[in-house]
């Protein structure tokens, strides 16, 4: 029993050091839809930017496992990118935390039997020691 539970211990160990770890690139095609009962309120606490559709709050968790420079790459539903409901998703995720590098709007059929719309895309998430490559001016 001693051997079975240390061996229990070293793999749990293991996964809280996968979950601390930053990764240059994060790919994903990840649940969408509402979430479940069990699953609203951990995500309305967790994520509430994002906690209207599962795809969305996916994604920035990705963003957060990702280091500065990293790239999150997805292929979702395209909801995200026209409703309303998602108006937050894009202007603090999209847009402040992470950079678009590019969207491909791919439309239905792509995933199988999934009646959805989808879009695939890259995004990177910023690197503040980075030196521009444009110098802004005022």
């Amino acid at each position: 029993f001693r051997t079975l539970f240390a061996a229990d211990a070293v793999q749990g160990l293991q996964l809280l050091e996968l979950a601390r770890k930053r990764y240059d690139v994060v790919l994903m095609n990840p649940p969408f839809g509402e979430p479940s009962k069990g699953a609203k309120g951990y995500l309305q606490d967790a994520y509430p930017r994002t906690k209207n559709d599962l795809y969305a709050a996916f994604v920035e968790r990705g963003l957060e496992l990702l280091q500065p420079g990293g790239r999150l790459g997805a292929i979702t539903s395209r909801t995200g990118f026209f409703l309303t409901t998602f108006r937050a998703w894009r202007e603090q995720i999209l847009l402040q935390e992470a950079r678009p590098i590019v969207m491909l709007d791919l439309g239905a059929g792509v995933l199988d039997s999934a009646m959805v719309e989808t879009a695939a895309y890259v995004l990177e998430k910023p690197d503040p020691a980075a030196i521009p490559l444009v110098e802004e001016t005022p």
